[in-house]
């Protein structure tokens, strides 16, 4: 029982310290309007901004490809020809993959040689 009356005792001497130490905690860390939640709402606003960034770019991109495609019949062929790979009735069409890196080729020579030994 002495130790509820010495509880007790330290609240009421300090009754202004623990009232402003729970509503900080509430306010700082429990509350729906937290400085957590707004730490993290802000880092997502940022990725969300970011991203809007990226979007505008892919469709400024997208945008000047079809007003290219518009208006030169040349850009058409051309983009037929690289993304679908169409040929002409007197042609024929090869597909090269793309090169390995030089690290990647470094490490098929000396797989190769280790298989060879």
């Amino acid at each position: 029982m002495s130790k509820l009356n010495s509880l007790w005792d330290f609240i009421a001497r300090y009754k202004y310290f623990v009232v402003g130490a729970f509503i900080i905690l509430i306010v700082g860390i429990l509350d729906e309007n937290s400085f957590l939640n707004l730490c993290r709402r802000s880092e997502r606003i940022s990725q969300l901004r970011a991203e809007i960034e990226n979007y505008k770019a892919q469709y400024q991109w997208a945008d000047n490809q079809v007003r290219e495609l518009e208006s030169c019949p040349e850009a058409v062929e051309k983009y037929a020809r690289e993304k679908f790979f169409m040929k002409r009735d007197n042609e024929d069409v090869f597909y090269v993959p793309a090169t390995l890196s030089h690290k990647q080729a470094e490490e098929e020579v000396a797989d190769s040689t280790l298989i060879s030994q």
